[in-house]
């Protein structure tokens, strides 16, 4: 089975079940609550850990329908994060419609550009794509403005590299209860569920829950993930 179609078929739902929660109002707009950034920690690590040449990717991101809430990042701070992954792009295990069930839906999580289910994938360098006549009525756009030069080991020893700082008023975070190498030992799960080495959490535990069972019972995650890449 290829790097992508692991992602796509096993890494992703396992993800999203960890990270996904339902959308919510935020200043007035629609919060989709992907958790891309996290998304995007963990694609590209176990990508490494299956010897696959990846990157982190950073940039403006739109979703486009009738039939959804807008959602932008352009202009935002909070740029949206996702990889390259074998020379292909977008890979964003992150996007899913599912908690809207009257929502256009994916066929699977985005590893690339094109069709997939009701929308049309686009990747460009920079704003023109918006300009354009793209042809469709469900449009995910991902516009690339940096490429992170942060390696595997650098984003172990400190996911917030990439990951959005962790805020000391969060009793309930991931952090505060678990510590940032939660992410590592999340990463490891994930790949050990890839090569069948590990039991899904998704069908037995509910989101908290399992997290919670991830940190109890994943052992010396940094130190395997570093040993295993190639």
């Amino acid at each position: 089975m290829g790097v992508l179609k692991t992602l796509r078929d096993t890494v992703a739902p396992e993800l999203n079940h960890l990270y996904v929660q339902d959308p919510s109002e935020a200043s007035g707009a629609l919060d989709y609550r992907w958790r891309g950034r996290e998304h995007a920690l963990h694609a590209f690590l176990i990508a490494r850990l299956f010897g696959s040449p990846a990157e982190l990717c950073t940039g403006d991101f739109a979703v486009l329908s009738r039939r959804v809430p807008a959602l932008s990042a352009l202009g935002k701070d909070a740029q949206h994060a996702w990889c390259r992954i074998g020379g292909v792009a977008p890979v964003d295990l992150s996007v899913t419609f599912r908690p809207l069930p009257q929502a256009p839906q994916l066929h699977a999580a985005v590893t690339g550009e094109g069709r997939n289910g009701a929308w049309q994938v686009t990747y460009a360098d920079d704003e023109a794509v918006l300009d354009e006549d793209i042809g469709g009525e469900n449009e995910i756009i991902f516009i690339e403005k940096a490429v992170l030069p942060h390696s595997a080991a650098d984003l172990l020893g400190n996911p917030y590299l990439l990951l959005p700082p962790p805020s000391p008023d969060d009793a309930g975070s991931w952090h505060a209860l678990y510590g940032p190498g939660i992410y590592a030992k999340i990463t490891a799960h994930c790949f050990g569920c890839a090569t069948r080495q590990a039991k899904s959490v998704r069908q037995r535990l509910k989101p908290a829950d399992a997290v919670a069972w991830i940190a109890e019972n994943v052992k010396d995650a940094e130190a395997k993930i570093l040993a295993g890449i190639k």
